[in-house]
């Protein structure tokens, strides 16, 4: 799975303090274009963008807009100096995109971002894009499996596709790509885990949910 991380990031670093909705104080934050967004304290995982194995990982996917933060669960964040080596599951990234930085975006806005990324994963033109940014690992055409809004400010895709990387292993992942309208910017949350049948995409939409949350009330 390490090779397919951020697949969504495809289609579309942290550093200073600040504060967060209602002058909380916010311990990791990061600027996207003028506005300064709060990363906030997930429980059972770590943000972790800052670390050199991350910063290779997402490097990719900074052609198209910078990646905000990227967390990873506690079990797994107890291996990072491995990353590069190891298959790991559940774990999101925060994104953006270079165009929007700057752009005072709102609800029709989050209407039309909504709608171009289902373009982008279900069309056959935006999934043949999808299948060249990926080199050597081949995915097969994602299903969306639900489309709803948990939030008023928020678009959820629930995506559900099968890979099969350059040595032959075939992965199965199911992932809730987030459109999120907050301070005015448009922003990405991809929270991928390892499909393994319905309890899974029970569990994925649950801590989707709590991230998304958690992340709205931060800022």
């Amino acid at each position: 799975m390490k090779k397919i991380i951020g697949l969504l990031a495809l289609l579309v670093l942290t550093g200073c303090s600040g504060t967060g909705n209602k002058g909380t104080v916010c311990k990791n934050s990061v600027f996207y274009g003028y506005v300064n967004i709060c990363l906030p304290e997930i429980r059972g995982m770590q943000e972790c963008l800052a670390h050199e194995n991350v910063k290779q990982i997402v490097q990719p996917y900074l052609i198209s807009g910078p990646v905000l933060g990227y967390y990873l669960n506690n079990e797994t964040y107890g291996k990072i100096d491995s990353l590069g080596l190891i298959t790991y599951d559940t774990y999101f990234m925060l994104y953006g995109e270079y165009q929007y930085e700057n752009y005072q975006a709102a609800v029709n806005d989050l209407e039309t971002k909504t709608a171009g990324l289902e373009k982008s994963l279900f069309d056959r033109e935006g999934f043949e894009q999808i299948e060249k940014n990926m080199g050597a690992v081949k995915a097969e055409k994602p299903v969306l499996l639900e489309k709803y809004s948990p939030y008023p400010n928020v678009r959820t895709m629930i995506v559900l596709m099968k890979y099969k990387s350059d040595e032959g292993t075939e992965t199965s992942v199911v992932s809730a790509a987030n459109v999120i309208l907050v301070k005015q910017r448009l922003l990405n949350l991809a929270y991928y885990v390892a499909y393994s049948g319905g309890k899974s995409i029970d569990d994925l939409k649950q801590k989707n949910e709590t991230v998304v949350s958690t992340f709205l009330k931060a800022n």
